[in-house]
């Protein structure tokens, strides 16, 4: 099979090693400042037993138009930044009617419809990545834990591409309902992510806090109701039981579900950092906020709800990675952060 992979950071590259070694053909689309690093030092990953899979020349391109003229194309991996969606598809919408399946790798719940308005539905396989990677020095990928790849099942493609991805060892599975796994990846996402960045926090030293606790449950408790406004039911995803987590965070007394978050969300990470911390840190001024706790706010606002924590959090962690808001304001301070979401007029 031939795969153009839009996008080289981690996941792309995770993904498209994973298939190169297990002989498929990938050519990589990468932004035009990382192909020198990438044509000299190769792609390389650390798989979850300790070897290293690395692709001394990876076929690079910077221009995806040129790619899917020059050679035949039977599957685009779309795994860039939420953000970069609007910029992709203008590039990509003159030969609109005639791409080849997209499968859909980003987070959030929103990149599928806008996919879809641009190319058709039928063309759009939506997968959540859910096993863990990190990237370390000279580009190395590394799988934390091997969890899975949930494929939704509506895609005509589900099949076909779950085949070839547990060739490539990347544990697919199919799973109902697109919107479920969409919304139920996000939960885990949320988690210890946007706080961790705004508090400048370690995650299970978040849900220790008394006020670090409040604010994830409060804001996983805001996208559950969002959930079930629409009638989207938490489903579980590979080697991740969304369901169990949910209902603990819905049931569980304090003094039972905060230690058990201490260890299932805190003590998971190994003491890597989330994804939003490793960006603000990084000095990158777009976040991915936006497309996460933002989401659950606007789509809460478009229903007329409100999620007051999941609205904070996006407005002050943008501001933080814009530059206009001080990093330092709520450093180390949880309980200074959960009294500005709740009163959101004064953020």
């Amino acid at each position: 099979m031939r795969f153009l992979c839009l996008g080289a950071g981690a996941i792309g590259t995770y993904i498209g090693v994973s298939l190169i070694h297990s002989g498929e053909e990938v050519t990589f689309v990468g932004q035009p400042a990382s192909l020198p690093r990438i044509a000299e030092n190769g792609l390389s990953l650390k798989t979850i037993n300790g070897s290293v899979i690395k692709v001394e020349k990876p076929n690079l391109s910077n221009n995806a138009l040129l790619s899917l003229h020059n050679a035949p194309v039977d599957f685009i991996i779309w795994a860039v930044k939420s953000f970069d969606n609007p910029a992709l598809i203008e590039i990509l919408m003159p030969v609109a009617d005639r791409l080849p399946p997209i499968i859909s790798l980003q987070n959030g719940v929103e990149n599928e419809a806008q996919l879809s308005a641009a190319f058709g539905s039928e063309r759009i396989v939506p997968m959540s990545v859910c096993t863990a990677i990190s990237r370390g020095e000279r580009g190395l990928v590394k799988v934390e834990k091997l969890r899975g790849i949930g494929i939704a099942s509506e895609s005509l493609f589900a099949d076909e591409l779950a085949r070839h991805f547990t060739h490539a060892g990347l544990k697919p599975k199919i799973v109902a309902n697109v919107a479920s796994m969409k919304w139920s990846k996000m939960i885990t996402n949320l988690l210890a992510n946007a706080t961790s960045a705004i508090l400048d926090m370690q995650p299970a030293d978040i849900f220790r806090d008394p006020d670090g606790f409040e604010l994830e449950k409060r804001q996983i408790l805001e996208t559950l109701a969002v959930m079930e406004r629409l009638s989207i039911p938490v489903v579980n995803l590979p080697g991740t039981p969304v369901k169990l987590l949910t209902r603990a965070i819905q049931s569980l007394p304090r003094f039972l579900l905060q230690p058990a978050l201490v260890r299932a969300v805190g003590g998971s990470r190994g003491g890597k950092m989330p994804s939003f911390h490793i960006d603000l840190e990084a000095g990158r001024t777009r976040s991915e906020v936006t497309f996460l706790n933002g989401a659950v706010a606007r789509i809460a606002e478009q229903n007329g709800m409100q999620a007051p924590v999941n609205y904070g959090l996006t407005k002050i962690l943008t501001a933080m990675a814009e530059g206009s808001l001080s990093r330092v304001l709520y450093r180390n301070q949880p309980g200074k952060l959960l009294q500005a979401v709740l009163n959101p007029t004064n953020i």
